[in-house]
């Protein structure tokens, strides 16, 4: 895998807008030093962006790409015809948290400012979140424990997260131990 390499998802039925969408997106990045892989599967975990048309969206697309939101950040943009003041689908959009809205009838250069917006707002929500730590090293996590911290923190019980990843209860609290004190330890 290339370090300059960013995977898209474009899942539209309109294969002339999908075609146009690709090659403006792969010139844009190349000219930036950035090599584009497309894909039109919305489940795809290396996209870093995706491009979903109104009419395709599902439950299933909307719950998985709030739980990708939620991982990490990630930029989703929502396809429409054309812009109007009352939209039946805008309750369905909503449900998809921190896109932005693109329309088949927008011209090249606004649909590139608004995709390029888009990914400055992201790369400064990263460097936010991604906030560098002298502890950071000694204290990693395990995958493990993240993986148990994720399910704790959706509420679930030890009992719960234990049948979820088919370990013992006790296990889970002997982790859950172990995060407190890395936790507590990067506080201190």
């Amino acid at each position: 895998m290339r370090k300059n390499n960013i995977t898209i998802v474009i899942n539209d039925a309109n294969r002339f807008y999908v075609d146009g969408l690709a090659k403006c997106l792969s010139a844009d990045f190349s000219n930036q030093g950035i090599h584009t892989d497309f894909t039109d599967c919305v489940f795809n975990s290396r996209a870093k962006m995706i491009f979903l048309a109104e009419d395709s969206l599902s439950v299933a697309n909307i719950h998985y790409l709030n739980r990708r939101m939620s991982m990490r950040p990630l930029c989703i943009f929502i396809i429409k015809d054309s812009e109007t003041k009352d939209d039946p689908g805008e309750t369905k959009v909503h449900s998809i948290h921190h896109y932005a809205t693109l329309y088949r009838d927008q011209a090249v250069d606004s649909t590139l400012s608004v995709i390029n917006k888009q990914r400055e707002q992201l790369q400064s929500l990263r460097n936010i979140l991604v906030q560098p730590c002298s502890n950071r090293i000694t204290n990693n996590l395990t995958r493990r424990e993240t993986e148990i911290l994720r399910y704790l923190a959706r509420g679930i019980s030890n009992g719960g997260v234990a049948r979820f990843l088919h370990i013992s209860e006790k296990t889970v609290s002997a982790h859950k131990r172990n995060i407190m004190s890395k936790l507590l330890s990067l506080i201190h």
